[in-house]
């Protein structure tokens, strides 16, 4: 039968006896498996450099011009190496030596891996925010001397997973309310939308059905 793609790496198999040049396509998938399995490499932030040693592995840096986000291998016959450059694929995961962490591709860029113990900050500097699934598991900082407002969407616009935690952390001076949009039941209020208790007050969102989120924390008005 002749050569076909596999699903997943997309490595290649199921050659016709002698076909030609199959041993430079076993070849080359098999190399790609060596950098795949436990992947990890030096660094995602550092140039990549002129020439390596016998299999450095780099991601090339966001903005690099040519081949950002790609895996680069120092890989060759003994005084002909070069760099070989690897696609990354979405759901890909490594290893970066230089900062003790995975990371892993989600399509259009490298972004860490969620460790136990360590939650995400975002920092929201507008007066408006509607929140996103990436906001899930952070904690959201607002930190502007101005009014802000955080609005929960309807499920139908953005589908948040039942059991979904988002917390919200007023650092600035400017009041953070939690408004819900139409539709939308916040639990634990009396109206859809409250306020925090003021400047490092923060809550808990929790999404635990369709439309309906929980609300806990520093809530002005609440008695102490």
């Amino acid at each position: 039968m002749p050569e076909r793609i596999m699903p997943g790496l997309g490595l290649r198999a199921f050659y016709d006896p002698g076909q030609r040049n199959w041993g430079t396509s076993v070849s080359e998938d098999l190399r790609t498996l060596s950098v795949l399995v436990q992947a990890r490499a030096l660094s995602r932030s550092s140039v990549l450099p002129g020439s390596g040693n016998a299999g450095d592995i780099y991601i090339v840096p966001e903005g690099t011009p040519a081949n950002a986000g790609a895996l680069a291998l120092w890989d060759g016959e003994s005084g002909s190496e070069t760099w070989v450059l690897l696609t990354p694929q979405p759901g890909w995961q490594v290893w970066i030596a230089d900062e003790a962490r995975h990371v892993r591709f989600e399509g259009a860029a490298w972004v860490e891996v969620p460790r136990p113990g360590i939650v995400p900050i975002r920092t929201l500097t507008a007066t408006a925010h509607t929140l996103e699934v990436i906001d899930t598991g952070c904690i959201i900082e607002t930190t502007g001397s101005s009014a802000v407002t955080i609005t929960i969407p309807p499920e139908a616009s953005v589908p948040f997973e039942n059991g979904g935690l988002i917390n919200v952390t007023q650092v600035g001076a400017g009041i953070a309310t939690i408004a819900a949009a139409a539709g939308v039941s916040l639990n634990g209020v009396t109206a859809g939308s409250v306020a925090l208790d003021g400047q490092w007050s923060g809550v808990a969102l929790v999404k635990r059905g369709a439309d309906a989120w929980v609300i806990q924390g520093a809530l002005a008005g609440a008695v102490a």
